[in-house]
């Protein structure tokens, strides 16, 4: 047996460990009248920005919930997105960097004294999230069965029969709230205060090129199998300018990728635009008119703005777990394994179809497109 294997061994033996210990605590007693009584709910989402936004319609479904406070536990690098969430009331942030934090964040938790607590992991089983159940001390404990720990849950709720959509997926969630997820909008959404708009609408207006469409074009993905190739990212824009010379093109990237980012920018006739904070980016992302990007949070703000967008996918799967949710966009998968097999001649077709303002209102994925769906409509 390999190294790898006994980690993986020992990794499923102390989950279940800790499931089972979870398990025998106290009865939790009756649930709580949800919507006749006042309740409290723990929500766990210490993970990424995207799943952050793509959380935001549960979110909101469960917080109209009346007597409904939802409280959520962040991550350091997902917690401004939430704070922005007008369905939570308080953001708690737990860094799984400094396990040391864990027992005054346990603390302060049963200080609060929660009625239920909500693990949003819903493809695969997660230790942090078994632990923060526990440290919150809230009697149900709600969770996706079928994962490995249904032995920690009290309210294991079913999958929801053939979603592939993580949202889809998300909304199983809802029901032992008593929410039908056929009549809730599930789509994400971000807020942007006036302010903040115009200053995004003030960085656009300083990116020359003329007085078209704004596109952003976001180089940084996060992990190697997602990045494309920045001489692609510079004959796309090349071509781009070429074939609607009134477009304006900004660029962007990881603060850490700023010097990729001019580069890119500087030899293919855009703007590079930087972004040191979340807030720089959601503000370009919600003032903008198009997007194109490799899968990444950014896909995932402009799918929040209903912002068109171009984005690739290292897979069909990823495509259809994260792709657009009712909202204007194309999912263009690669043939290969990653990004970066994924050829420009396969991507500029779909470029131009974004661009030229012929793509339909509807979430596809570029090679398996329906036509005849019917545009999405806005939140109000």
């Amino acid at each position: 047996m390999t190294l790898k294997a006994l980690e993986r061994n020992w990794k499923a033996l102390s989950l279940r460990a800790v499931c089972l210990a979870l398990g025998s605590l106290r009865s939790p007693g009756p649930l709580p009248g949800w919507g006749r009584v006042s309740t409290r709910v723990l929500f766990l989402r210490q993970d990424r920005i995207g799943d952050a936004i793509v959380s935001s319609g549960v979110l909101r479904a469960l917080k109209n919930v009346p007597g409904m406070a939802i409280d959520v536990l962040a991550s350091p690098t997902n917690a401004p997105a939430l704070r922005r969430d007008p369905s939570v009331d308080r953001v708690h942030v737990f860094d799984k960097r400094r396990p040391g934090s864990f027992t005054g964040l346990a603390r302060r938790l049963r200080e609060i004294g929660y009625d239920a607590v909500i693990d949003c992991m819903v493809t695969a089983p997660s230790m942090t999230g078994v632990l923060l159940m526990l440290a919150s001390g809230a009697p149900h404990r709600i969770g996706i069965a079928g994962r490995g720990v249904d032995a920690a849950l009290t309210l294991p709720v079913q999958p929801v029969r053939g979603a592939e959509h993580i949202i889809d997926l998300l909304s199983a969630l809802l029901e032992p709230f008593g929410i039908d997820r056929s009549t809730v909008d599930l789509r994400p959404s971000l807020q942007l205060n006036a302010a903040e708009r115009a200053a995004g609408a003030a960085r656009w207006e300083r990116v020359g090129g003329g007085d078209g469409r704004r596109l952003l074009v976001n180089l940084s993905a996060g992990r190697p199998d997602r990045s494309w190739r920045d001489e692609h990212f510079i004959a796309a824009v090349r071509h781009l300018l070429a074939r609607f010379p009134e477009l304006r093109v900004g660029v962007v990237g990881a603060p850490a990728e700023l010097p990729r980012v001019r580069n890119v920018a500087d030899a293919s006739g855009a703007v590079p635009l930087e972004t040191p904070t979340l807030d720089d980016v959601i503000a370009l992302v919600a003032t903008t008119d198009l997007v194109f990007t490799p899968d990444t949070s950014i896909a995932h703000m402009a799918f929040a703005f209903e912002r068109p967008a171009l984005v690739m996918y290292r897979s069909p799967e990823a495509a259809a777990q994260w792709g657009p949710y009712r909202s204007p966009g194309i999912s263009l998968v690669s043939p290969g394994e990653s990004l970066v097999e994924l050829p420009l001649q396969q991507v500029l077709p779909e470029l131009e179809r974004l661009v030229g303002g012929t793509l339909a209102d509807t979430g596809r994925a570029a090679g398996i497109r329906n036509e005849d769906e019917p545009p999405a409509s806005s939140l109000p």
